[in-house]
């Protein structure tokens, strides 16, 4: 059995804004016990270094092998986490973002220069990390970091990044239409994130195209019948693919009913026992329940995502916000809080 683990929002919690914590990540696995693998889903723009390298560790330990698989946006530590799987994936249009810690603080010259020396301290084993996990030099990593780089697929494919030059393709699309655009000193990066974002939201309420029938079952595992239209029927023959592989053993459903496939053909559909289909159901049911509120929880952190994102750099009218971060990059990360707790008296 393949289990699943959703790491969603910022990692740590700071700004006032509870993120992703090692103790959320270790409760997901405690409820899996049977689970023999895991799918770790990433959708972040990164957070606490310290947090990161925790959850990273933790799934290391765990000595299972690991699919990560990136969607919305994989950056800052949270390609740290990544780094975790054995297997390494992205869906279609996800930024992936790899820069230095970066923070700020305010004190005396002494307390300046401890400031300067821990945060040293945190860049070397970021650098270190990246050499060691993607087999390359310092001198090849190193300015990738310094520059903030948003690396294409065809660049994490060679780095190392990602294990298959086939990005997950997404299921649905959702198109921004707006009478009002929001205007400012946006750059490509900027627009590129911000509209997969918008996208990813939109799509979870909206769905207005999809172009494949795609069925869960009842754990939340996504069976995507890609020769099938959404208005299609399932039947025997069909073929479908998990987490991008094709299908494989059996797959209960939230009715009761079940799918049976070998190598990605789906070869049986087992109907509900009806003596045994109301106790099925009802565990069927409370499996389905907990997916939509893990589904609902991973929305509100994205819709949270986006407006501490987009209204701390940017204003309807084009002009900038009174608080600012510096213009030059997206600071991402939350290194600025964590340092400063570290560096006051």
């Amino acid at each position: 059995m393949t289990g699943n683990i959703y790491i969603s929002g910022q990692i740590g919690t700071f700004d006032g804004t509870t993120g992703v914590a090692l103790a959320d990540v270790v409760a997901q696995v405690k409820k899996q016990p049977a689970a023999t693998a895991f799918n770790v889903h990433i959708n972040s723009e990164g957070g606490l270094v310290d947090v990161g390298f925790d959850i990273y560790n933790y799934l290391r330990a765990l000595r299972k092998p690991l699919t990560t698989i990136g969607s919305g946006i994989v950056a800052s530590i949270a390609t740290v986490i990544f780094m975790a799987g054995s297997r390494r994936q992205l869906r279609e249009n996800t930024p992936f973002m790899i820069h230095l810690p970066w923070g700020g603080s305010m004190g005396t010259a002494d307390e300046l220069e401890q400031f300067a020396a821990q945060l040293r301290q945190v860049e070397q084993k970021m650098v270190g990390f990246y050499t060691k996990a993607l087999s390359v030099q310092k001198e090849a990593i190193l300015p990738l970091l310094k520059n903030e780089t948003w690396l294409t697929p065809a660049q994490l494919i060679a780095l190392g990044f990602t294990t298959t030059t086939q990005p997950i393709k997404a299921v649905a699309k959702a198109y921004l239409n707006t009478n009002k655009p929001m205007r400012g000193q946006f750059t490509d990066k900027d627009r590129h994130w911000m509209e997969s974002l918008f996208t990813k939201v939109l799509g979870r309420f909206n769905q207005p195209a999809i172009f494949n029938k795609l069925v869960q079952d009842a754990t939340g595992a996504e069976i995507d019948f890609t020769d099938l239209a959404d208005a299609d029927v399932v039947e025997i023959g069909a073929t479908a693919t998990v987490d991008g592989q094709p299908a494989e053993g059996e797959y209960l459903l939230p009715d009761g009913t079940t799918y049976v496939f070998t190598a990605g053909e789906l070869t049986d559909i087992v109907e509900p026992d009806p003596a045994a289909a109301p106790a099925e159901t009802a565990a069927a049911l409370r499996a389905q329940n907990k997916v939509l509120k893990r589904q609902l929880a991973q929305v509100k952190n994205e819709v949270l995502a986006l407006k501490r994102q987009v209204g701390s750099r940017y204003s309807l009218d084009g002009q900038k916000a009174a608080v600012r971060k510096p213009a030059q990059a997206d600071r991402l990360n939350g290194m600025k809080q964590y340092l400063q707790q570290k560096t006051r008296k």
